[in-house]
């Protein structure tokens, strides 16, 4: 199954995000250009509100090359450049390693529990991963609930975010702050 875009603002704004995130992409014309091969064709003053908006700046990205970026989630004010999936990967780990106090798995269904007003931060860190098999998240004041593809994804991410959470040479299950399993008796 392939994901469909609707013709809405906040599609557009979400597609964009996604490429910025993913991809080097160093000017309007080469992101309008993506933008097209996906379907999504925007005029140039559009696509400049757009990148207004959504508050990208160009910083310096690999190679030295400018390119547009994305604030980082959590309110910081330092864009990144996320198209490397180490970065990627330790932006997850950093934001599991804070927030993630447990995970439990239903069905198809991954269950996250956070501090009060944490998981919107969470579920921005599983979104920018892209991660097989998510088919999103959703977000509330202490709760993510990730939708997957199927029980075994399910499984397999509950099993990796618990992992991520886990402090380096600890990492391992049962050690560490999250934890599937609840409170001691």
């Amino acid at each position: 199954m392939t994901a469909q875009t609707s013709g809405t603002k906040a599609a557009r704004h979400a597609l964009i995000a996604e490429i910025l995130a993913h991809q080097a992409v160093r000017s309007q014309t080469e992101l309008s250009e993506v933008l097209a091969d996906r379907g999504v064709t925007v005029t140039q003053g559009t696509l400049s509100r757009d990148l207004d908006e959504l508050r990208a700046q160009k910083v310096r990205g690999p190679g030295g090359t400018q390119v547009y970026a994305l604030p980082v989630e959590g309110g910081g004010t330092e864009p990144v450049v996320a198209e490397n999936t180490e970065q990627v990967t330790a932006r997850l780990q950093r934001w599991c390693a804070e927030v993630l106090v447990t995970a439990d798995t239903t069905s198809n269904q991954v269950v996250l529990r956070t501090p009060p007003g944490a998981a919107h931060v969470l579920a921005s860190a599983l979104d920018h991963a892209l991660l097989p098999g998510v088919l999103g998240c959703i977000a509330g004041d202490d709760t993510v609930l990730v939708i997957t593809r199927d029980e075994h994804r399910a499984a397999a991410l509950t099993e990796r975010l618990l992992e991520l959470a886990r402090p380096g040479p600890q990492r391992r299950r049962g050690t560490g702050p999250a934890s599937s399993a609840g409170p001691p008796a």
